[in-house]
């Protein structure tokens, strides 16, 4: 008689075959898919025996597990499907499930929260032949997982609160506050709804910040998005200045610009390496 598993070779065994691409029961037949990751291949041995218990009359042991691999896959698909509306309507529901299925195998849930799986289906979506097709369904995904991050985020501390008496403004270093996001794009995707044909090809940048109930989104021209991002990526409001005048970028345009993202509170101080 075999020992029984240990408890990390059950869990083990059960993280593999609910999660396999082929589905319970081709996995657990020993069918093989080429091309999978390193965490598909079969473990050494099945754990089939000691956890799935007899059978049922009209349900095998294998049919009770595949109630959980399809749970598993159509959680996580009914999860994105929540945080990307318009890109789901957009691929269509076959074309979105291939896109969910490629995300989990270069991305695998391993956060305990689910607000974390989005993250990067961008990037899973520009490898894919419908981002060839219709490539303004990048920026699509990027607009979406932004918006969703301004709602899972916290607030800032205001930036006009930093800066002190007597400080060198130019040496102060700000960023975009929790509740915002800037987004260079090629494609106007603020409003375009599927079906509306091709979206305005039309590169430049998007903020977008929450609004007491509400999400805001705002477009930026060339010039002064760039001294946004220059701002977000740590630049000092000297270093920023700089580059605004290079750019052709007024005095008057650069303190109306700040001034502006201040009151809109896209800006918040940036936390020194110490913590102060």
């Amino acid at each position: 008689m075999h020992p029984s598993p240990s408890l990390a070779d059950l869990q083990h065994w059960m993280r593999w075959a609910l999660t396999h691409p082929l589905g319970v029961a081709r996995a657990t037949a020993g069918e093989a898919l080429s091309g999978l990751p390193p965490r598909f291949d079969a473990p050494e041995r099945s754990a089939l025996r000691w956890i799935a218990g007899d059978g049922l009359r009209g349900r095998t042991v294998l049919d009770r597990l595949a109630v959980y691999g399809s749970g598993y896959f159509s959680r996580l698909h009914g999860t994105l499907e929540l945080e990307y509306p318009r890109l789901a309507r957009a691929l269509g529901e076959d074309g979105f499930r291939t896109l969910v299925a490629a995300h989990l195998l270069r991305m695998p849930s391993s956060s305990p929260s689910l607000a974390d799986l989005g993250e990067n289906l961008a990037s899973t979506l520009r490898a894919l032949p419908a981002a060839s097709s219709a490539p303004w369904l990048v920026d699509l995904a990027l607009v979406e997982r932004a918006m969703a991050e301004v709602w899972l985020s916290g607030p800032g501390v205001p930036a006009s609160a930093g800066i002190g008496p007597g400080e060198d403004a130019a040496l102060v270093r700000l960023t975009l506050a929790p509740a915002a996001r800037l987004l260079r794009l090629e494609w106007d995707m603020t409003a375009w709804e599927p079906g509306c044909g091709e979206p305005g090809r039309d590169p430049g940048w998007l903020v977008l910040w929450r609004v007491e109930a509400s999400t805001a989104a705002e477009r930026l021209g060339p010039a002064s998005g760039a001294v946004l991002e220059a701002v977000a990526n740590g630049r000092t409001l000297g270093e920023a200045c700089e580059i605004a005048d290079v750019l052709g970028l007024t005095p008057a345009e650069v303190t109306g610009a700040f001034g502006h993202w201040s009151a809109r509170g896209w800006l918040v101080r940036a936390q020194a390496p110490d913590g102060g």
